[in-house]
Parts: C-alpha cells; sequence; structure tokens
C-alpha cells in the first residue's frame, strides 16, 4: 500500500509540476497565437511523456491562461473578449487535440507535428497558407486523431493544411470542406459528442474514397517517383 501512495504522489506532484510550467509558459510568452502555438507543442511532447493527458486540458489552458494574466498585469492587463467562456471552451477543446495527438500509441504524435509545424512555416512564407498557423496545427492535430493507426504523411499535411477548391470538386472533396465547417463549429461553439461523431464519419468517407483529388494525386506522384528510383 504505501507503495502504492508513494506512485500516486509521485504522479500528482508530476503534474503539477506541469500545470506550473503551464502558468510559467503564459507569464512568460504571453497569450498571443505565438505563444500558443508553443504551448500546444509542449503539451504533445508532455502528453507523449506520460506526464499528462487529455483529462487535464482544462488544468493546463486554465494556468496558462491565469500566467498570462499575471504577465500581462503589470503593463494594464489583458483584454476580455465578448464570450470569454466560450473562448475558453473552444482553447480546452484545442488543447485536448494536442494531448490527445501525443498520447497516441501508435503514432509518434510529436514527430507528427514537427514534421507539421515545418509544412506550415515554409506554406506560409510561400504565401500559399489561407488559414491561421494555430489553426493549421489543430487540423493537423484532428485529422491525425482521426487515423491513430497511421501517421500522416506530409503530402496528406499538405491538403489538411491547404483544403482544394474550385468547380471540379468531387464527392471527397466536397466532403473535406464540410469536415472542415464542422470544426468551425466545433471552434466556435465547443466540442459535442453529435459534432464529433460527424467529423469522424465524414472522415472515414473521405478515407473510403481514397482520399481527396489532391491527396491522392500527391499519392501518384510519390508512387511514380519510387518506381523511377528503383529502375
Amino acid at each position: 500500500m504505501a507503495d502504492i501512495m508513494t506512485m500516486l504522489s509521485n504522479s500528482e506532484a508530476e503534474k503539477q509540476a506541469v500545470l506550473q510550467q503551464c502558468e510559467d509558459f503564459g507569464k512568460r510568452e504571453g497569450g498571443g497565437a505565438a505563444a500558443r502555438a508553443n504551448l500546444y507543442v509542449s503539451l504533445t511532447e508532455l502528453a507523449k511523456s506520460k506526464s499528462i493527458d487529455v483529462t487535464n486540458a482544462p488544468e493546463c489552458w486554465d494556468r496558462f491562461d491565469k500566467g498570462v494574466s499575471l504577465g500581462a498585469s503589470m503593463i494594464g492587463g489583458v483584454k476580455e473578449g465578448k464570450d470569454p467562456e466560450d473562448t475558453r471552451k473552444v482553447r480546452i477543446s484545442e488543447c485536448r487535440q494536442f494531448l490527445k495527438l501525443g498520447g497516441l500509441l501508435y503514432v509518434d504524435g510529436v514527430e507528427v507535428l514537427d514534421r507539421a509545424v515545418a509544412i506550415i512555416k515554409q506554406t506560409r512564407l510561400d504565401g500559399r497558407l489561407k488559414m491561421k498557423p494555430t489553426d493549421a496545427m489543430i487540423a493537423v492535430a484532428r485529422a491525425q486523431n482521426n487515423d491513430e493507426q497511421n501517421a500522416l504523411e506530409d503530402e496528406t499535411i499538405e491538403t489538411v493544411i491547404q483544403p482544394k477548391e474550385g468547380p471540379d470538386k468531387v464527392e471527397a472533396d466536397a466532403l473535406f470542406s464540410v469536415h472542415t465547417s464542422l470544426e468551425r463549429v466545433i471552434k466556435k461553439f465547443g466540442e459535442s459528442d453529435e459534432v464529433n461523431i460527424a467529423i469522424a464519419n465524414v472522415a472515414q468517407r473521405i478515407q473510403d474514397l481514397g482520399g481527396t483529388s489532391r491527396a491522392q494525386k500527391a499519392a501518384k506522384a510519390a508512387a511514380k517517383k519510387a518506381a523511377k528510383g528503383r529502375k
């Protein structure tokens, strides 16, 4: 019994240390988009190390937000939005995605996110990124969490952050737009079982169709390149 209590005590101490890190991070970095992006990377790494998991998402965000407020108090405080509670729900949902990503058993979520961040940075430099970098990171995390067995390829990450547009959409492309719209619903109103199920069903249908046009094109190009390399 003593050993079990010691383990529980150590686990709680580790969690509290992580939460203090979140608070310190918010105080040091502030509440901007870049700070949130760095927080999400850190949460993915911490979840991989098993220091915390998805159940700690509310605490992680609240401690980070507390740190932001403490840091901003010296310069007049933080200006709250119209619906701070709605914003909190959205941020907790985002934290949950990255904690889930880091905790995946069969995919190295940290490695996937590292590649995604590099791709997001490059597409932004190229002027091709059509969403905010943090939104792109969240989209990648959700896409990977929808497939817990297989790591996203670079081409798939490109597709996730650059949804195909135009009149030549096939079913999978149209469904990807639906998928993106549902993610916006979650971002604005918070998660619900019904919307999460809808997103999972749409993602499954896209997968059953063989992926979007862009993903299929990228796969064909990769296969062609690999075939040339074997000659």
